[in-house]
């Protein structure tokens, strides 16, 4: 009798979750493929790629020797091995789902696992993100990698991005692959434009489109008019609109109190104001909201400007320090002109005119001889004190800057329900934690860009996978008295993707060879987490029995 000990982690879940979620079959039937000449299908390299990215993502090139210590027959049937997922054999499948549109395969699957999982789709949460790499990346036709502005500030490498459309549980089922120097603005353009490709009219006019503030334009508007679709966003502070409303709403003072939008300590109170006013020629209801938390970069710009607003009068006082008057007179209307074009929002100023006794100038050039007299004359300067910042000014302007104002079509909404479908935003940009997160995804070494571009729709096919994952055990938890335990000891009933699959990451699995057959033995310390496959949907079955 011969026995092996192979690594089994999170694995046998992705893959189980994979084939009953129709992966495999969706990706087969959609990509061209000859199985004459073809030594796996496609659908079988996808899911591997998707089981390693959520494993621990490694290059492609080390895909082969992850699988090397993996037991791959409880993975993925028998008559495979590790050898079959080479780097080689993985870009060819690569090439076949580019060939086969990256994007229609990922619609695909999502689809058709958001289907299987009857996730509901009211709301459309849309945002972008930028993703760096490292090389070249010549433009040449597809996808264009340029430099673009990033939030890493990252000027120095190319990029491309990400976009995302999630449904308001954070369920990707809409994403795209860009161009690295696609604005937001005519990618919300050119998805608004594309929503009746995948919902009929009537539909759209009971969804909600929840986006960026960069989706308010004149064009994006009128589009979302003619589509008749719902959207909330936040009015973007370059409309004078903005400082409009805010001080309208200090001024008339009739705020609404609603309080947390989620328990938990230190959260964000707000109140809000509601108005009714035109932009681009069409009404629209705005809401006023203050947080009682001030925004930590904003806060930080705030004390940025008002320190550069003290230097700046700080030289403008070095200049107006030289100056020299003849007359009191003119002295004053200088003092007096200057305390107007140097008034400040946040430093009082004081000034007086004296009178000084003023060295004449010479009429004659050279250097003045020893017994030359030197002539004074009575004149006047100026002088002017900086005070103490004003702390009502700089409270005010804290008042204001804690205010957003957001913008909607929708009549039937709450003031509150219109603010918590936008903070509701938050769940496409936590996803973009996962597409940027050094564990699931690390730098990408792929050097052809149009296999760049299908691994990152494996990624986003991975992400979906993961989504529900977390889906079905927050759901399943809901109908349960205690929490899961996870890793550390710690319990929760909201746990992430992340933190169940590391439950796993540990299980190891004993097989037992005699007479060419092989038994599969799983160390009782691991029934403790038969609670959390169950969770999932599943039996501890699937770590020792094959597909």
């Amino acid at each position: 009798m011969d026995y092996d000990i192979r690594d089994a982690g999170p694995g046998p879940i992705v893959s189980a979750l994979c084939r009953e979620l129709g992966v495999l079959e969706t990706i087969n039937r959609t990509v061209e493929w000859d199985e004459k000449q073809c030594n796996l299908d496609p659908g079988t390299h996808t899911l591997a790629m998707i089981i390693n990215i959520l494993c621990g993502r490694t290059p492609l090139y080390r895909v082969e020797k992850f699988y090397a210590e993996q037991d791959i027959e409880l993975l993925f049937g028998s008559g495979i091995v590790s050898s079959d997922f080479n780097d080689d054999a993985l870009s060819r499948t690569l090439d076949k789902i580019y060939a086969a549109g990256p994007k229609k395969i990922f619609s695909a699957v999502a689809l058709q696992a958001l289907m299987k999982e009857e996730i509901v789709v009211s709301t459309l949460h849309a945002d972008t993100t930028s993703r760096l790499v490292y090389g070249a990346y010549l433009q040449e036709e597809g996808l264009n990698i340029a430099r673009g502005y990033n939030k890493e500030h990252r000027s120095d490498l190319k990029q491309f991005r990400v976009g995302l459309v999630t449904t308001d549980e954070g369920y990707p089922f809409l994403g795209e692959i860009l161009n690295g120097n696609l604005d937001d603005k005519t990618w919300n353009k050119q998805l608004l434009e594309n929503l009746p490709e995948h919902f009929t009219a009537e539909k759209l006019k009971e969804l909600t489109y929840v986006a960026d503030c960069a989706v308010v334009t004149k064009t994006n508007l009128g589009l979302i008019d003619e589509l008749k679709l719902n959207f909330i966003t936040r009015l973007p502070a370059r409309f004078d609109l903005v400082k409009t409303l805010i001080k309208k709403a200090f001024s008339e003072d009739n705020w609404v109190e609603v309080g947390t939008l989620s328990p938990g300590k230190n959260k964000a109170s707000y109140r809000l104001q509601e108005y009714t006013e035109d932009l681009f020629e069409r009404p629209y209801r705005f809401v006023v909201v203050h947080s009682s938390q001030l925004d930590k970069r904003k806060l930080k710009g705030l004390e940025a400007r008002v320190a550069k607003e003290k230097e700046e009068l700080v030289q403008a006082l070095k200049k107006l320090a030289k100056l020299t008057f003849a007359c009191e007179a003119d002295a004053t209307d200088a003092l007096l002109r200057f305390l107007k074009e140097e008034e400040s929002d946040f430093y009082p100023l004081t000034g007086t005119v004296f009178k000084e006794l003023l060295r004449e100038k010479r009429n004659r050039r050279g250097r003045p001889g020893k017994d030359e007299t030197v002539d004074y004359q009575e004149g006047y300067r100026i002088n002017v004190e900086i005070g103490e910042p004003n702390q009502e000014a700089l409270k005010r302007e804290q008042e204001r800057l804690s205010c957003f104002v957001l913008i909607t079509n929708r009549l039937d909404l709450s003031g509150r329900g219109v603010l918590q479908e936008y903070k509701n935003q938050s769940v496409v940009e936590n996803r973009f934690k996962f597409v940027k997160h050094p564990i699931f995804v690390g730098p990408l070494y792929v050097q052809k860009k149009e296999r760049l571009e299908a691994l990152c729709y494996v990624i986003l096919m991975a992400l979906a996978v993961y989504i529900i994952l977390q889906r079905r055990v927050r759901r399943a938890l809901k109908n349960e008295t205690e929490p899961l335990e996870l890793d550390g000891r710690k319990k929760s009933f909201e746990p992430t993707g992340n933190k169940i699959l590391e439950l796993f990451s540990s299980i190891k699995v004993l097989l037992l060879k005699e007479e060419g057959i092989v038994k599969r033995h799983l160390p009782d310390r691991y029934n403790r987490l038969s609670r959390a496959v169950h969770l999932i949907g599943f039996t501890m079955d699937i770590f020792i029995t094959p597909p």
